[in-house]
């Protein structure tokens, strides 16, 4: 359960990290604040260690994972990849 829990955290983390590095708008900051503030609640709920490292981690794995297929997708689609 505490892995799932790892994951579900991170992948909403790593989604908002990867939708606050897309946005142009001023719109982008509520993105990272929303990141920061999933990052404050997992850390609030769990005390050690372990778990901190591991969302981390995993967080970062997920944004590269998220930038990665969002990369294939423009070349996929033709639309170039933004500089």
């Amino acid at each position: 359960m505490r892995v799932l829990k790892i994951i579900g955290f991170s992948l909403v983390c790593a989604a908002l990290l990867f939708l606050f590095a897309m946005i142009e708008d001023l719109m982008k900051y509520l993105f990272s604040l929303g990141a920061l503030y999933i990052g404050i609640q997992f850390f609030k709920r769990n005390e050690e260690r372990g778990p901190r490292i591991a969302f981390v981690l995993t967080t970062i794995l997920f944004y590269f994972i998220y930038t990665v297929f969002y990369a294939v997708y423009l070349a996929a689609t033709g639309q170039g990849i933004p500089a």
